[in-house]
C-alpha cells in the first residue's frame, strides 16, 4: 500500500514508507519474519497461529513490519489483533486486517491495549473506536470469614455438556454481546491451570449465578462473577463472591485481583464496598473497529 499516512488529532501525521505493500503471512514466508524484541510468541507459536487463522496475520516484506491476527477471545465472528510490531506503516496494517477480517465475515476487529498501548489518536486515525476502558482492582486481606448463605455451589467441569449449557446460557444472559464467553471460550478457559469454574444453584436446582477463578501461588484473580439478570439485588452477587474470595485465600492466594469494565458501575459498587482498591497502572483501553452495525449498546458512540 502506497500514501502518505492519515493525520492524527492536534495535526500530527502517522507516516507511511514509500512503496510498502502489505502482504499476507503465510507458513512459507514465516522463516523470513523478523520476530520483536518484545514478541510474546516463537515462530513455532506463529506457524500454530497460521494454521488455526490463515489470511488473518499480515507482514510488509520491504520492511519486516508486521501484525498478528486471530480470534479474540474464541470467538469466531471477532477478529482480534494479537501482536503488532510497526511504526511506519501500523495504520496500513490495521486497516488491511479490519478488510480482511470483513470479508471473511467477521463483524468486529478488536486491538486491545492489554499488552501494548498506543496513543489515542493512532486508534481514531485507524478508524478503530474506543469499546470499553478496563479498571483493574486488587484485594489484600487476610482469610475472611467462611461465607454463609442459602446457595449450592457445585464445581463445574467444562467437557460435561449439561452443565456447559448452563454456563453459556447464564454467562450470555448476564454480560453484553461484546463480552459473551463462547463454547470455546469456556472449554479453552476451564481447562487451563489453575482455573476453576463453579455454579451457584438456588433451593429449586436452577444455575443462578457462576464464577470463575484462576489461583496460581500466592496470587488469585477473579475473572468472572455472572448473577442472571431478573436476580440482581437479591445478594446472590455477594454471596458468590464472599464464597470466591474466602476459596482464594484458603488455597494460599494473598492478593486477589479482578478486571471490570469502567461503566459497569453496579459491579464497581459492589467491589469497592467489598474493600477492592484500584490498581490504576494496570487499566488498558479496548478498541475496535466494526465491519456489520453495531449492537445498540454502541450505536450511540462512546469515548
Amino acid at each position: 500500500m502506497v500514501g502518505e499516512g492519515r493525520e492524527l488529532q492536534g495535526g500530527e501525521h502517522e507516516p507511511r514508507a514509500h512503496g510498502a505493500r502489505v502482504e499476507p503471512l503465510t507458513q512459507s514466508t514465516l522463516a523470513r519474519l523478523r520476530l520483536g524484541w518484545s514478541s510474546r510468541y516463537d515462530l513455532a507459536e506463529l506457524s500454530g497461529i497460521l494454521r488455526e487463522h490463515p489470511g488473518l496475520s499480515l507482514w510488509i516484506p520491504e520492511t519486516g513490519e508486521y501484525l498478528i491476527g486471530g480470534s479474540w477471545r474464541h470467538r469466531g465472528e471477532v477478529a482480534g489483533l494479537l501482536e503488532l510490531s510497526a511504526r511506519a506503516n501500523a495504520i496500513a496494517l490495521l486497516d488491511e486486517f479490519a478488510e480482511i477480517a470483513r470479508d471473511e465475515g467477521k463483524q468486529l476487529a478488536i486491538a486491545s491495549e492489554h499488552h501494548e498501548s498506543r496513543r489515542r489518536a493512532f486508534y481514531d486515525a485507524a478508524g478503530y473506536e474506543l469499546l470499553e476502558d478496563i479498571v483493574i482492582y486488587e484485594l489484600a486481606r487476610g482469610l475472611p470469614l467462611a461465607p454463609g448463605g442459602a446457595l449450592q455451589i457445585e464445581p463445574v467441569d467444562v467437557s460435561g455438556e449439561t452443565a456447559l449449557a448452563e454456563l453459556i446460557a447464564l454467562d450470555h444472559a448476564a454480560f453484553p454481546w461484546l463480552w459473551w464467553n463462547s463454547h470455546e471460550e469456556f472449554e479453552n478457559y476451564g481447562n487451563s491451570p489453575g482455573v476453576e469454574l463453579f455454579l451457584f444453584r438456588d433451593q429449586l436446582g436452577a444455575a443462578v449465578a457462576y464464577i470463575g477463578i484462576t489461583h496460581f501461588r500466592d496470587w488469585g484473580h477473579l475473572d468472572r462473577i455472572a448473577v442472571a439478570p431478573g436476580l440482581q439485588g437479591l445478594g446472590y452477587g455477594r454471596e458468590a463472591l464472599d464464597w470466591a474470595v474466602h476459596f482464594l485465600s484458603r488455597v494460599g492466594a494473598r492478593r486477589i485481583g479482578l478486571s471490570t469494565q469502567a461503566r459497569n458501575t453496579r459491579s464497581r459498587q459492589l467491589y469497592e464496598r467489598y474493600g477492592f482498591r484500584r490498581a490504576p497502572v494496570q487499566d488498558y483501553a479496548l478498541y475496535g473497529r466494526w465491519l456489520v452495525t453495531p449492537p445498540e449498546e454502541f450505536r450511540a458512540g462512546r469515548g
